[in-house]
């Protein structure tokens, strides 16, 4: 699962909390940062994602300043200590993060493929105008289309993207995924993430990106429901296989015969998992690709929806 952009609230800076654990033990320490912190939990590999180092990954997760309690941190050391009578991890490291010596920091564009780019800010727009292009504005949890997810949702959205339809882009951190997929033809977007400030994010990134009016991002966790008044053609899902397990039922029931479902965020190692619990919910797997560590599908409806 790729780091997520958090809009910074420069009022409010940010917890910063890590682990290093072997890949072969992240699925549980994904699922108990989950708990305590919202669902806002990343997963970031040591070196290069395409040029494994070593078998080690980091756990990443993110609490506003304001919102993070001494309860919290005590909750994830005791559960990080019952995790190392089992298997090898790290001591939890916690740290904050200053939003303005973030804000001083350069990023360069990122071509995420050869006619794909993301860009920070509009400034060098000129020299890409001819591409796909995506205003991310960097921020604290950086991952703007460096992680194999990214691309590989953003080659499935080049396939599957379908002129004049409607999209869900479920936890849609930046907002990435459903700018791309607006210009790339979509009408319109429906993004939803659990965190206020992604959803902040995403509608500025929309705006830069020149695609305002045609998304809207609001605050939902998909793990209660997923409210909206419409019926995707396609669903994009980028999310970790906790989320996968818990909201399967509430995105399932989102998908009509004719759409899809482009499904990332999946270690390799969890893909049989999540293959029979996706087809447990009568989903057909269409296509299936690997990069790295990372798988990506794209599922339909089965035959007896």
């Amino acid at each position: 699962m790729e780091f997520k952009n958090i809009l910074i609230d420069k009022k409010n800076n940010w917890i910063k909390l890590s682990v290093s654990v072997s890949e072969e033990f992240v699925e549980p320490v994904v699922q108990m940062f989950s708990k305590f912190l919202s669902g806002n939990v990343f997963i970031e590999n040591i070196g290069d994602p395409e040029d494994k180092i070593d078998g080690n990954v980091w756990v990443v997760g993110f609490k506003q300043k304001s919102s993070f309690t001494s309860s919290i941190e005590h909750n994830l050391k005791s559960g990080l200590m019952l995790f190392s009578g089992v298997f090898d991890i790290s001591d939890l490291s916690v740290s904050e993060i200053d939003s303005a010596m973030w804000e001083k920091q350069h990023f360069d564009p990122i071509l995420v493929s050869e006619d794909v780019v993301v860009l920070p800010n509009k400034d060098e727009l000129d020299k890409y105008k001819d591409m796909t292009w995506v205003v991310i504005e960097p921020s604290m949890a950086f991952g703007t289309g460096h992680h194999p997810t990214t691309k590989m949702c953003l080659n499935y959205l080049r396939k599957y993207v379908i002129k004049n339809s409607s999209v869900l882009d479920l936890g849609c951190g930046s907002g990435i995924l459903g700018i791309a997929a607006l210009k790339m033809g979509a009408t319109n977007c429906f993004s939803i993430d659990v965190e206020e400030e992604s959803v902040k994010a995403t509608i500025k990134n929309s705006i830069d990106s020149n695609v305002e009016g045609k998304i809207v991002s609001e605050n939902q966790n998909l793990l209660h429901s997923i409210n909206l008044n419409f019926i995707p053609d396609l669903i994009i899902a980028n999310l970790n296989a906790f989320l996968f397990r818990e909201g399967i039922s509430n995105i399932s029931s989102l998908l009509k015969n004719d759409s899809k479902m482009i499904a990332s965020g999946i270690l390799i190692e969890n893909l049989g998992e999540i293959t029979d619990i996706l087809m447990s919910s009568n989903l057909e797997v269409v296509e299936k690709e690997t990069s790295g560590d990372w798988a990506a599908l794209v599922l339909k409806k089965g035959l007896y929806a």
